[in-house]
């Protein structure tokens, strides 16, 4: 049970069913999707209460550690947000709420808000039936590479499978290496420290059938894998994706295919989540040409 705010407690495996029922209600933005909550609570700070039947969150900054508050929900949005930011201001955090929707800033446009658009965590949303396709002079590049790969590996092989299995999670981390590599070799930034926590967290803690792992094989040997979320609404959230970059249209490959699978499952939305301002990423989920975008901001008191 989530307690009533201003009583806190610590995000648990748990919350799941009823945090899950409560965020089913809203557009599907990934940072309050329950498995995103729990596998990136790295240091084990996360917190969840309640107020005025909205969902809050005590967050800490992915790169900063810097705690915050967030909340989902339309209820007494204004009320709500003069509680939290006095509730930060008293435990001595950020006053500054963030991860705030585009419902809850249509309630609060205010003389005495400060309201700025979050672009480093906007989710990008695309459409499964056009990377299946890849049709139309703007996919004009994803369509060359993704036949130029099948044509330099004829004997590529593309699979869905349990996400549990022990030989797949093995496999995965072997990819992560090659990834890593990859990118050092191109000098190009690249930290796995957090995200791979975060993947360790989804294989040993989590056990869902809404989970789908799609990969690919050369010569029985794992290249590249996504791990995806089915979700209500016709909506799947894709919360990791690598490949060895050494083989070239690898990416290309792997999310057509997977959009076909997708698409036959009647998905109409795929969420790729943030960029994060890390620059190779915005550039090639731009380049994927998403359909829409989940808009979030960030909202204080001016002084």
């Amino acid at each position: 049970m989530i307690p009533e705010f201003p009583n806190f407690k610590k995000l648990e495996l748990s919350d799941k069913e009823e945090i899950e029922k409560f965020v089913s209600n809203f557009p599907p933005y990934s940072a309050f999707n329950f498995i995103n909550l729990l596998i990136w609570d790295i240091k084990n700070t996360r917190k969840i209460s309640k107020l005025n039947d909205n969902l809050v969150i005590f967050f800490t900054d992915y790169e900063t550690d810097e705690p915050f508050l967030s909340f989902l929900g339309n209820n007494k949005c204004k009320d709500t947000i003069l509680k939290l930011v006095s509730f930060a201001q008293k435990e001595k955090i950020s006053t500054k709420l963030r991860f705030i929707t585009e419902e809850i800033i249509s309630q609060i446009k205010s003389d005495n808000l400060n309201i700025e658009e979050d672009r480093d965590n906007f989710d990008y949303l695309f459409s499964p039936f056009e990377l299946s396709n890849y049709t139309g002079i703007k996919f004009k590049k994803h369509r060359h590479l993704a036949k130029r790969f099948l044509q330099d590996y004829p004997n590529a092989i593309f699979k869905i499978e349990n996400l549990n299995n022990e030989k797949n999670k093995n496999d995965i981390h072997s990819v992560l290496r090659k990834w890593e590599n990859g990118k050092k070799l191109e000098n190009k930034f690249c930290n796995l420290s957090y995200e791979e926590k975060a993947i360790d967290n989804l294989l040993k803690n989590i056990s869902d059938k809404k989970l789908i792992l799609s990969y690919v094989l050369i010569d029985n040997k794992m290249i590249g894998f996504s791990i995806d979320e089915i979700l209500p609404n016709e909506v799947v959230i894709s919360h990791f994706v690598k490949a060895d970059n050494s083989f070239r249209g690898i990416y290309e490959f792997l999310n057509k295919k997977l959009a076909s699978y997708l698409f036959t499952l009647g998905i109409k939305t795929w969420n790729w989540q943030q960029d994060l301002n890390i620059k190779n990423l915005r550039e090639t989920k731009l380049g994927y040409r998403p359909v829409s975008f989940l808009k979030r901001f960030s909202v204080s008191y001016k002084i």
